[in-house]
């Protein structure tokens, strides 16, 4: 069975390369610290979610899903 992607993990992995806290990733995307936390602990998440964090951290999505 191939590994799946842990979004929370890659979500992590992401915002830590873009050198960027909670706060201003929050701002970025357009949500609360208190979600960018939620979502640095989520296994499971929504494309749309993806492509809005993606969006926010300046990745493409290819680039995202090889952050597992």
């Amino acid at each position: 069975m191939p590994n799946l992607l842990h979004a929370g993990q890659a979500v992590k992995r992401a915002q830590s390369f873009a050198g960027i806290s909670n706060a201003e990733f929050a701002r970025l995307a357009e949500t609360s610290p208190q979600q960018v936390i939620s979502w640095r602990t989520q296994a499971n998440m929504k494309l749309h979610t993806i492509q809005i964090i993606c969006k926010a951290l300046g990745v493409t999505l290819a680039s995202f899903l090889e952050l597992n």
